[in-house]
């Protein structure tokens, strides 16, 4: 008898204390490099438990504290799906009238599919809209109420519905029917004074300080500065049904149509304004913010009424995500393998902390082969070592990520990538014609990359063959740049691909464009500049330079 007791407990879950919780996240930070993070976790309609961990910065080490504001990025997509919902339940919007009927929005008029897109599709994501646009046109990736596609610029037009039906500033609105009603008294959707006096700053995955910048104008998708603290209040309504309708409520929670998951179409899709989960724990609810060096996510069950949220001042912030979410909601979590972020134990990610903080042949030790200066491709992968060269790359730190890209073409001796790293190292160096080699090497091992192809070509002065009038881009005031690029809306925006040469006193390269009108601006030893000089050309909202090819 006693032997099956024993057994009995073995088979239930090990329930930890608030205390285990707290040493837990706390090792989690240090193994993943966080410095500081805010959580708070809901349950029984009050938050149960609370931590504030860590420093909002490393150089100042200032304590988080409760009142501490962090970016909650598309964490703010919720608060604004729920105020939406609100408005639905008022009367005051369908969520199956085409928007247009409301709103003329000019940035789609020249599709007219935009004719189709609702409410329904822009909150959960099946608007065929992109994230975000790429250059000023705004174009459908996919036909309307296709498929699931994750768009930012499906919340920021049905902002701009709101707007138009309440007559409000969209901030302001969202202060008055969310967040002042919940007390979320630190939360807004636009930088306050007040938060000066205790905010985290950003760290990239090195761990380095980051410029904060203020939010001045509101965006729905991702603007929201809050605490954990004031977040858990809107989780408490979300899990509570707060001021909807029962129909609303459960409404919000189901997968809606054509918002599967491709990889985990029985487990994941998304509702209105939240993702969608059934896994061991059965349905829930979740997001994920990402604004580069913040981090955030939260998720929840309504059946059970318990909730979670983290923000963490860290670009490692989502690599303790599956072990954090395990402390409160054990099982399987489909969502931590969709969102594909780096495990803090992955060999890809303690490469990179050991590269930069070890010299290069010790940080390798631990992916050697025993007994052999050869990487174990076992322990390595080559997507792994690649993609950790173009971080170093991202970084800056040009002779670490010629190194990692010469580890891997040693390695993997076909590894188009590791030829197209140092192609790129070259290229921001200034070495043009070892760029140009490496690139037409990385072609010739994959004849896909026919971008790197034409980026090799423009070096060699190999002529461009497309149609189009020539256009020359000229920048004469940067004598001492290793490396100058064109960049803008004639080439996606792609700092890579137009390289500019120093000829007779300037910068200089032509292209071919259509007649039309193009913004683009200078990446100066990767720093975007607009066109300094040229009258030719006018400046937008954006410090874009805007030139006009004509006939």
């Amino acid at each position: 008898m006693m032997k099956l007791f024993l057994y009995v407990l073995l088979l239930l879950p090990v329930t930890l204390s608030a205390q285990d919780h707290k040493a837990k996240i706390e090792q989690l930070m240090k193994a993943s490099g966080i410095p500081g993070l805010s959580l708070a976790y809901v349950k029984n309609g009050k938050i149960q438990e609370s931590y504030n961990l860590g420093v909002r910065s490393v150089d100042s080490r200032e304590a988080v504290d409760s009142a501490t504001i962090f970016s909650a990025a598309s964490l703010s997509k919720c608060v604004f799906a729920y105020a939406v919902m609100k408005l639905a339940d008022a009367g005051k919007l369908s969520l199956d009238t085409p928007l247009y009927k409301y709103l003329d929005y000019p940035d789609l008029k020249h599709d007219e599919r935009y004719k189709k897109i609702t409410a329904r599709m822009t909150l959960s994501h099946t608007s065929g809209l992109p994230n975000w646009r790429n250059g000023r046109q705004l174009n459908f990736r996919y036909n309307p109420g296709e498929r699931y596609s994750y768009s930012g610029e499906g919340f920021v037009l049905l902002s701009k519905v709101v707007e138009k039906i309440t007559g409000r500033p969209i901030a302001d609105w969202m202060q008055e029917n969310v967040l002042t009603p919940l007390k979320m008294d630190r939360s807004s959707y636009i930088w306050k004074e007040m938060f000066n006096n205790d905010y985290a700053y950003p760290h990239n995955d090195l761990g380095k300080t980051a410029f904060h910048n203020n939010s001045t104008q509101a965006n729905m998708a991702y603007s929201l500065e809050t605490t954990a603290g004031d977040y858990g209040k809107f989780l408490i309504a979300l899990l509570n049904g707060k001021d909807l309708k029962k129909t609303t409520f459960q409404a919000i929670f189901y997968a809606q149509p054509h918002s599967q998951f491709e990889k985990f179409p029985s487990q994941l899709a998304w509702g209105l304004g939240v993702g969608y989960e059934n896994a061991t724990r059965g349905e829930g609810f979740w997001q994920w913010g990402d604004n580069g060096d913040y981090k955030g996510f939260m998720m929840g069950y309504p059946g059970t009424k318990e909730g979670l949220v983290y923000f963490a001042d860290s670009y490692n912030g989502l690599s303790i995500l599956g072990e954090l979410v395990s402390l409160f909601f054990p099982g399987e979590h489909p969502f931590v393998q969709w969102l594909g972020y780096d495990d803090y134990k992955s060999a890809e990610f303690q490469l990179i902390r050991r590269i930069t903080r070890l010299p290069f042949n010790e940080a390798l030790q631990p992916y050697l082969q025993p007994g052999k200066e050869q990487i174990d491709t076992n322990l390595l992968k080559e997507d792994a070592i690649v993609s950790t060269g173009f971080r170093l790359l991202e970084l800056k730190k040009y002779d670490l990520a010629s190194q990692t890209f010469e580890m891997g073409r040693k390695t993997y001796s076909t590894s188009a990538g590791a030829y197209e790293g140092l192609g790129y190292v070259a290229l921001r160096t200034g070495n043009q014609p070892e760029a140009a080699r490496q690139f037409l090497h990385s072609y010739e091992l994959d004849t896909s990359k026919k971008q790197i192809k034409l980026t090799s070509d423009r070096i060699m002065g190999v002529a461009d063959t497309t149609t189009g009038k020539p256009t020359e881009f000229v920048l004469a005031s940067v004598m001492t740049a290793m490396n100058v690029q064109l960049t803008g809306s004639f080439n996606g925006w792609n700092d890579s691909t137009i390289p500019m040469t120093w000829i007779n006193g300037a910068w200089r390269t032509t292209i071919r464009l259509h007649p039309g009108e193009y913004r683009y601006k200078f990446v100066v030893d990767g720093i975007w500049i607009s066109d300094p000089k040229n009258p030719n050309v006018k400046t937008d909202d954006n410090l874009n330079s805007v030139i006009v090819v004509k006939e």
